[in-house]
């Protein structure tokens, strides 16, 4: 299981080592509105808030680190995508087990509760109930999902891309099915 999670770390970084900086930062607008940098930052933020949410038990993929060097400098951002697939390659099938809570941040706008004294509280959420091999199942999914948008942006940079880059493995599975 957690080879396969690695492989699709290594996804992202074979595509990267083809890119010039320029395109790692150019934001096809009107179309796009975040650059492959800000799609890489992104899920290598989710990937780095599960591996701090396992000190505590608690996992807030909304505590991200936007505008960092990740989303511009391509070195970077390979570095740390080697660092995630690295740690996925050490962690045992016993860990996989280990209990979460997930902080969810499901709405759109924050919700306000007024008391009787007329003070306004917004309202928290409630943490959900998870483990680690489901929080990876999530990462590696969210990883795919935002491999999509970056296929489409390559392409839209004239570049030809893995034709399995950013297709879910399920997909992939079928795809393969057919042709038997």
């Amino acid at each position: 299981m957690l080879s396969s999670h690695s492989q699709v770390i290594e996804q992202s970084i074979d595509l990267l080592q083809g890119l010039s900086r320029a395109e790692y930062q150019q934001v096809c607008q009107p179309l796009f509105s975040a650059s492959i940098g800000q799609h890489m930052r992104h899920i290598i933020d989710h990937f780095d808030s599960l591996k701090r949410g396992i000190a505590s038990t608690t996992v807030d993929y909304n505590n991200r680190s936007r505008r960092s060097e990740t989303e511009t400098c391509l070195a970077t951002a390979v570095r740390h995508l080697q660092e995630v697939k690295t740690w996925l390659l050490t962690l045992s099938h016993e860990q996989l087990s280990l209990a979460l809570n997930v902080m969810p941040e499901v709405a759109v706008h924050q919700h306000q509760h007024q008391h009787q004294h007329g003070a306004q509280e917004v309202s928290q959420p409630l943490p959900v109930a998870s483990t680690l091999a489901r929080e990876l199942m999530f990462c590696v999914s969210h990883a795919i999902h935002h491999y999509a948008l970056v296929n489409i942006i390559r392409q839209l940079q004239g570049a030809q891309v893995d034709v399995n880059f950013g297709v879910a493995p399920a997909t992939i599975a079928y795809q393969k099915s057919l042709q038997n």
